[in-house]
């Protein structure tokens, strides 16, 4: 963890004001002034950072678009006044210390060290400086043709905020492991899923394992004007929910937020879920004293979404169509973490800084979800195949907690149900590359094997991933440096 700053802060006013006594109150010069400026514009930035262990641009880019319903700054209060107190401190002891006439121009190169270093002018040089294959992103997309199923599969498709695949370590936990290589077990697994850039969120895991396509904000990577989301979300790209909308697919999305965090809801309406229920639809669902005891900070917990998610699933089944049920969850998230009602000692759910007891609560509720699920399937009669999908949405943001070896930090897919069980797949791939493999598993393959942009890694004859194409920094700068293919896929979002 960074360490505290308040007391470095303290200690060094003191220090400077009696060390320089009269020097120390004078008017501030330009540098300071100029010093100032820059230390507000790496505000944000310093509070990401110490939050997330890394600064995201293109998630911030997307979300300064789409915006962060429900989420409040006291959620991130110790980290907003921890990084508020770091740059405070700075700017103090710039101005204390540029009384003494050899350190009068300190001030002005940390300003400008500051500008330089800043995240986003960081980004943008590597976009316009570093070397970038010549090639063009948008001419390799396929809108996929998928080959007919005469009795399509009921799917679940749950989507586990965070479990990367270094929660299967049973050093980092043992019981949390230990369900998942048993959930593990019953299905297929592909174990080197990388996280690209424009993939590394909650919305862009989604956009990626359902559409094939990383997410890119619109406009502002072109310097035009930032635009809001709207109501049509990435219009210009075929995904699973309008490919199984036109196999009669009833389509239910289920999460615990606010439908408009992030576009979310959008995302699923735009390709053609016909259902959306989130945190508001749980107050209207459950009885107040459970939404209370449920409610932590501006959503429901993962116990509420998966009760909810059961009796959705209950009702379907009674139904002669199709089922997708498409659960999103948020416990493990990595900073903060939530752990739902069943896991605390009061029954209460809470926010807290332990990422491995709120992966292990996830976990097992997991493992009764899918339990519950199989049997209520099983006990239907219904003659349609169920298939689960237990994904993570994106790597952990708990950095500096989690190992931060390479060949560890790869999402998680677990595919339970079909013909194979126990078995992994090592083959790379990226989070595109789930969309054309879902497809295939579900049995109904794209021609070709390919989908999007990416390729199914059941079968070898669609060919290599973008990812054993380019190594992971370099396709990263490839996916930043394709605008005319983002500006495509948003095309009629307004």
């Amino acid at each position: 963890m960074l360490p505290r700053p308040e007391p470095v802060f303290a200690g060094s006013m003191i220090a400077a004001v009696v060390l320089l006594g009269r020097k120390a109150w004078r008017r501030p010069s330009g540098s300071i002034i100029f010093l100032t400026l820059a230390a507000a514009a790496v505000l944000p930035f310093g509070v990401i950072y110490r939050a997330f262990g890394q600064v995201d641009m293109m998630s911030f880019l997307f979300h300064a678009q789409a915006g962060i319903a429900g989420v409040r700054p006291e959620m991130l209060l110790n980290h907003i006044l921890a990084t508020l107190f770091s740059l405070i401190g700075i700017l103090l002891i710039c101005y204390l210390a540029s009384s003494v006439r050899w350190m009068r121009w300190l001030p002005l190169v940390i300003g400008v060290a500051l500008v330089v270093f800043h995240p986003f002018v960081v980004f943008q040089a590597k976009r316009l400086l570093l070397p970038v294959p010549d090639m063009d992103l948008a001419a390799r997309l396929i809108e996929p043709v998928i080959a007919a199923n005469p009795l399509p599969p009921d799917i679940v498709h749950v989507y586990l905020e965070g479990l990367d695949r270094r929660f299967f370590d049973p050093e980092l936990g043992p019981e949390t492991a230990g369900m998942l290589r048993g959930l593990e077990a019953q299905g297929l697994s592909f174990t080197d899923i990388r996280e690209v850039a424009g993939t590394g969120w909650s919305i862009a895991g989604m956009v990626a394992s359902q559409c094939g396509v990383p997410l890119l904000p619109r406009g502002n990577l072109n310097n035009d004007i930032i635009e809001s989301i709207g109501e049509s979300f990435l219009p210009g790209v075929t995904c699973l929910g309008d490919l199984l909308a036109g196999r009669g697919y009833s389509q239910t999305f289920i999460m615990g937020a606010e439908a408009k965090f992030a576009g979310t809801a959008a995302f699923y309406v735009t390709h053609q879920y016909q259902t959306i229920l989130a945190q508001k639809d749980m107050v209207a669902l459950f009885p107040p004293d459970e939404v209370q005891k449920a409610s932590v900070t501006w959503f429901a917990d993962d116990q509420m979404t998966y009760d909810l998610a059961r009796t959705v699933f209950s009702d379907a089944l009674g139904q002669d169509a199709p089922i997708l049920l498409t659960i999103a969850t948020i416990g493990p998230h990595g900073v903060p973490n939530y752990l739902s009602r069943e896991c605390t000692a009061d029954a209460q759910a809470v926010a807290t800084d332990d990422v491995f007891l709120a992966a292990h609560c996830l976990t097992r509720l997991t493992e009764r979800l899918v339990a519950d699920i199989q049997d209520m399937h099983r006990q239907s009669g219904r003659p349609n195949e169920l298939r689960i999908i237990l994904q993570s949405d994106h790597l952990n943001h708990a950095r500096q907690l989690l190992p931060d070896d390479a060949t560890l930090k790869v999402n998680t897919l677990i595919l339970i149900g079909g013909a194979e069980s126990g078995v992994s797949v090592a083959t790379p791939g990226t989070m595109m590359d789930v969309y054309p493999t879902l497809l295939e598993w579900l049995d109904f393959p794209a021609v070709g094997g390919k989908a999007g942009l990416g390729v199914s890694l059941l079968s070898p004859e669609a060919g290599e991933s973008l990812v054993e194409v380019w190594d992971l920094p370099v396709l990263d700068r490839v996916v930043m440096n394709s605008i005319p293919m983002f500006a495509m896929l948003w095309e009629g979002s307004h």
